[in-house]
């Protein structure tokens, strides 16, 4: 977007603010359309026809409602206005393009998390030594969850081949969740020693960068397999339980209802012992 600086003024036109000093002026909606319609057309005479037709389509209007559109202008800038915005007898306006500066300014950066939804990337969990048994395990399990994930209708998962194409890339998980249009990230970390495997996961909210969850896993693989699908239903289901809002719910419902088991079987437990 541009930023157009005259007349010890400026004009934002992504924000359409006009300033002066750093403060705030008012200008009516009408009279800020032209002003910010002469600007982009500075250096040129702008007919009164042309005018009308930009600023007021499809509305019949008078050349007073014009001129005083532009009296609004001139009052408004002060001293600079009477040489910046010159009027054309019986044709229309000319702007002085070269007493209006204009300027470029950065898009704003994307929103992360911009579906409305909970959505989540699954990166390549790391090992200690990169390929063989070691990667294929870490993968089966990456694999396993982006695939549980999927399956959950509230809940948007990015596609393995875009999760997999940061492998082995030092890149900040904003970053990354920005590139990927997520909210949420999960990561890992996957070491082999003999027969036992260490897992440790991290969900990190990529708007705050906070860790939402963190946990690890102990395992003994003799059954690779079993022990891939224990992991990848412990981790979806405490992501379903930290994602979604309904999930939560549940769970602490189901929490709550546990707890009041135990307090009944303890109860009845001590007044058993009591009888006795």
């Amino acid at each position: 977007m541009s930023m157009f600086e005259f007349a010890g003024h400026q004009l934002d036109l992504q924000q359409g603010r006009l300033r002066k000093g750093g403060l705030d002026v008012r200008l009516r909606p009408k009279s800020l359309a032209l002003l910010t319609y002469l600007l982009e057309n500075s250096g040129r005479v702008v007919t009164k026809d042309e005018l009308v037709s930009a600023i007021w389509p499809n509305v019949a209007v008078t050349d007073g409602s014009l001129s005083q559109c532009v009296t609004d202008i001139r009052r408004t800038l002060g001293e600079g206005a009477a040489q910046l915005i010159r009027t054309i007898p019986c044709r229309g306006y000319a702007l002085d393009e070269k007493l209006v500066l204009r300027r470029e300014t950065p898009p704003p950066p994307a929103a992360i998390c911009p579906l409305g939804r909970p959505s989540i990337a699954v990166l390549p969990f790391t090992v200690a030594v990169p390929g063989g048994r070691h990667t294929w395990i870490a993968d089966g399990i990456v694999e396993d969850i982006i695939t549980a994930l999927a399956k959950i209708p509230d809940l948007f998962v990015t596609s393995k081949n875009l999760s997999f194409a940061y492998r082995d890339k030092v890149a900040r998980l904003p970053d990354v969740a920005l590139a990927l249009g997520v909210c949420y990230v999960l990561s890992g970390s996957a070491r082999v020693s003999g027969h036992e495997l260490r897992l440790t996961t991290e969900l990190v909210d990529a708007r705050t960068g906070g860790i939402i969850w963190a946990e690890r896993f102990d395992r003994h693989f003799g059954q690779v397999f079993a022990v891939q699908d224990e992991i990848t239903s412990a981790v979806v289901e405490r992501l379903k339980t930290e994602l979604l809002p309904e999930s939560r719910a549940a769970a602490t419902i189901e929490n709550h209802r546990e707890f009041d088991l135990r307090i009944r079987s303890s109860q009845a437990a001590l007044l058993g012992r009591q009888d006795g």
